[in-house]
């Protein structure tokens, strides 16, 4: 378990009030150093710590609801995997995107840097991120007996509210907006009408429209100016996130998940998959280059992708057991669809390639 207080030199990266982890409504919190869940519904649950050297993989989808999906994948200390699927439910769907791609940038951020210092180490998950029961009382969150300081450990995520202020400070807010805006109007009002206050010899009499334009055009400079040094911003941050992004595709299986099922789905337009093993499918929609985990060991796993449009390009699906190829198919017919069907106890590392004709 893990504590909502900061460490030295911690600090929040980012935080979110409302979502979904493994059907749990949740709430989470990235750090420089971690990432902390806590479970909404109980109050009095210590938060839990994900290390980032825990963190293999990350990737994003969406659910069978068409709502934004991140799904981190732990190394446990027995060996094993844990998927955490992070859903953001939208409210509304395009502005949960965007945060679920952050989310995604940082958390890959953060783990190949802590990985890089410090290797791949398991975490430790309790309930309810992993099944096991939940204790009821708080005195039984603790390793030992409850103490009178216990009510103290694990303050709510939420801020409190702040107090209403008195009648008096809300009284002088206002004037102080008021002054404000006069501050601001009279400046606005010498901007435009001292041209006109100004006997400047070099001006030539001209019509009362001209001055308009003459200040039109002595801002054009500084308006090109502005946009020119936003851009020059955005070039120097854009290849910070573009190597993130194309780390995993570059590999075709990251470095952290040697070990494993995963489908690696590569098209240009967009697609529709579905994939997993018996009753337990996964649906998703997406486009380029993209890589998903499968849960399963020893298994019949099925995926089924379809083009969803008329071009002629390629479709390739790829399925990949504990680092090794298993099965390969590509199409290039319209609205194509590939299907794969392998059984993961006799499947050869070499890899079967095949073409399906739409």
């Amino acid at each position: 378990m893990g504590s909502i207080y900061l460490n030295n030199n911690e600090s929040i990266i980012l935080s979110t009030h409302n979502v979904v982890i493994n059907t749990i409504p949740a709430e989470a919190i990235l750090t420089n150093q971690r990432l902390i869940l806590v479970d909404s519904r109980h109050t009095q649950l210590r938060p839990q710590d994900i290390p980032f050297t825990a963190l293999e993989t990350v990737t994003i989808g969406d659910s069978s609801a068409m709502d934004p999906v991140l799904s981190l994948s732990l190394l446990m200390k027995d060996g094993t995997r844990h998927t955490l699927g992070i859903i953001f439910p939208r409210a509304p769907k395009t502005k949960r995107m965007g945060e679920r791609d952050e989310w995604a940038v940082k958390l890959k951020e953060a783990s190949v840097i802590a990985q890089q210092e410090h290797g791949v180490q398991p975490a430790e998950l309790d309930p309810p991120w992993i099944p096991g029961d939940i204790p009821e009382e708080a005195g039984e969150l603790g390793k030992g007996p409850e103490s009178p300081d216990d009510k103290f450990r694990n303050p709510p995520l939420a801020p409190r509210k702040p107090r209403a202020g008195s009648p008096s400070g809300n009284r002088t807010a206002i004037a102080a907006g008021l002054v404000i805006i006069l501050i601001i109007a009279g400046a606005i009002g010498v901007y435009f009408f001292a041209p006109s206050f100004t006997g400047k010899s070099g001006t030539p009499i001209t019509p009362v429209a001209t001055p308009g334009v003459t200040t039109t055009t002595a801002q054009v400079p500084e308006t090109t100016a502005q946009p020119t040094t936003a851009i020059t911003q955005r070039t120097h941050t854009t290849p910070g996130i573009t190597a993130v992004e194309t780390t995993a595709p570059q590999s075709l299986i990251p470095q952290t998940a040697q070990t494993g099922v995963w489908v690696q789905i590569d098209y240009a337009g967009n697609f529709t998959a579905s994939f997993g093993t018996a009753g337990r499918m996964r649906d998703v929609t997406g486009s380029g280059r993209q890589f998903y985990q499968v849960p399963a060991k020893d298994e019949i796993v099925e995926a089924t992708v379809k083009k969803l449009d008329e071009s002629g390009d390629v479709l390739t699906v790829s399925l990949y057991n504990n680092g090794q190829p298993a099965k390969s198919s590509t199409t290039s017919q319209p609205h194509g669809t590939i299907d794969i069907h392998v059984d993961l106890r006799t499947a050869s590392a070499a890899v079967a390639n095949q073409t399906t004709t739409g």
